[in-house]
């Protein structure tokens, strides 16, 4: 390894230590092209329009009142909402009707998120912030709470099954059941709540561990995983068709990360862990081995220049300094040097980091 890579690798190596490349995309902006979601329904009613942009899936639904959603080809998402009951706005991963995915092998689920808008007027009575899905035999609707608003615990959380430990952060795990519209149809059902003890807008949530923290509380999951999805949420109780504001996703991204999360990720907890100790979620990146770069002349170039390095899909791009420059779709068979070329059109190195994989790439413009 000659010295220049050997400089730019401990440079990179420093900056992932420093967090310097840490939730970059608290300040991303929407990108892509988008769908405009609009409609209204009558008091009492309800209504869902769902579908495919991109790689994702979005949904809107409400029950009375009006709402429109922008949803992002990048993952990102902006809702409005006016005189409802409940709305729910959401983006993010789609496996369907009794897929069949365990939710504990469909690979490690990890989501990005930021929150530019987080509503919390005052005729709001419950608000969340998080990831959400359904799981199918059983029925099971599911919530990972980052953030709420105004109150954190609504009655309707049911049980408490403890505390644990995930992503350096506390959660409450709660279980209830239900009696209403679902994905299959009116009827009853069970809910599990992982619920954040510290709010916040932007982070990182490594979804498997929650499932797996669930399992290991005795709390049954459903063996078809139906969807993972960055959720925005909010409602009036009792319902009285009142509920208006807005919420801005500047950047959701869920995905399989390549690779596995270390044993440590998630521990139990019978004590409250103090806000001040909280960690944060995404400073300890882990950077790639020196042997996932080779040297070539004066470069640093993917072996073969593959684009499956780890981490095949969306990936965060970084310049040396650690200014966020944007995202780009890794696919297999494409050349990642040309894609960062045509991307930002210009030489030089960048740092791309998914999850918790990284790697440097010098590019030149010849």
């Amino acid at each position: 390894m000659n010295s220049k890579m050997v400089g730019v690798t401990a440079l990179c190596v420093a900056f992932i230590a420093s967090g310097a490349f840490a939730q970059d995309f608290c300040n991303a902006k929407h990108s892509g092209s988008k769908k405009t979601v609009s409609f209204s329904v009558g008091a009492g009613s309800d209504k869902g329009e769902t579908g495919p942009i991109g790689e994702y899936h979005y949904e809107q639904w409400n029950k009375s009142g009006s709402a429109t959603t922008d949803f992002y080809e990048d993952g990102s998402f902006s809702c409005s909402f006016s005189n409802t009951d409940d709305f729910l706005c959401r983006e993010g991963v789609f496996y369907g009707q009794n897929s069949g995915k365990d939710p504990l092998s469909v690979g490690n689920l990890v989501a990005d998120y930021s929150m530019q808008t987080f509503t919390n007027d005052k005729s709001i009575s419950y608000a969340y912030a998080g990831i959400y899905g359904w799981m199918q035999n059983p029925l099971i609707e599911w919530y990972i709470v980052d953030n709420w608003g105004p109150a954190s615990r609504p009655n309707w959380l049911g049980t408490s099954r403890g505390k644990i430990t995930v992503d350096g952060a506390e959660y409450e795990i709660f279980t209830a059941s239900a009696n209403r519209a679902t994905i299959e149809g009116y009827k009853q059902f069970d809910q599990i709540y992982s619920l954040r003890a510290t709010a916040r807008k932007c982070g990182t949530i490594s979804i498997t561990e929650h499932f797996k923290a669930w399992k290991s509380k005795g709390i049954a999951l459903g063996s078809s995983l139906y969807e993972a999805k960055v959720l925005g949420e909010a409602g009036e109780y009792p319902e009285k068709q009142g509920a208006s504001g807005k919420i801005d996703f500047n950047y959701a991204k869920v995905y399989v990360q390549s690779e596995p999360k270390s044993s440590n990720s998630v521990s139990s907890s019978s004590e409250a862990v103090s806000s001040s100790a909280v960690a944060p979620t995404s400073s300890a990146i882990a950077p790639t081995s020196s042997s996932s770069v080779v040297n070539s002349s004066s470069t640093i170039a993917l072996p073969v220049e593959r684009a499956d390095f780890r981490m095949a899909g969306s990936a965060q791009v970084f310049d040396m300094l650690g200014k966020y420059l944007g995202t780009v779709e890794l696919n297999a068979g494409v050349s990642v040097k040309e894609l960062l070329l045509t991307k930002f059109g210009k030489s030089g190195t960048f740092l791309l980091k998914r999850g918790a994989s990284s790697t440097v790439i010098s590019v030149e413009n010849r």
